[in-house]
């Protein structure tokens, strides 16, 4: 069943996490993920959001989603994202 990650991300070094956001496709793709929201474009509809962006991307399954977050080709990514934004991520199914 596939799955979602989403991310809300509150971004603390720009230049740091532009680097990072331009070198994470390539590794998402790796592992059969597809971006479906990759913005800072976010209204709110209810509740604050409190952060500067939004993420959300999809995998075939579990076993991908989590294979590729804890792959060697996305593990120096994720130290640099890391250092460059405070986020929220999350693994949910989808209904398909």
């Amino acid at each position: 069943m596939p799955v979602l990650i989403v991310s809300r991300v509150s971004i603390k070094d720009p230049e740091a996490m532009a680097s990072y956001m331009e070198a994470a496709p390539e590794t998402v793709a790796a592992y059969g993920g597809n971006y479906l929201a990759r913005t800072p474009q976010i209204e709110v509809l209810e509740g604050v959001a409190d952060y500067d962006r939004m993420v959300v991307v999809e995998f075939p399954d579990r076993t991908c989603a989590l294979a590729w977050y804890e792959s060697e080709e996305y593990r120096d990514l994720r130290q640099s994202r890391w250092n460059a934004a405070e986020a929220h991520i999350v693994v949910i199914p989808t209904e398909k």
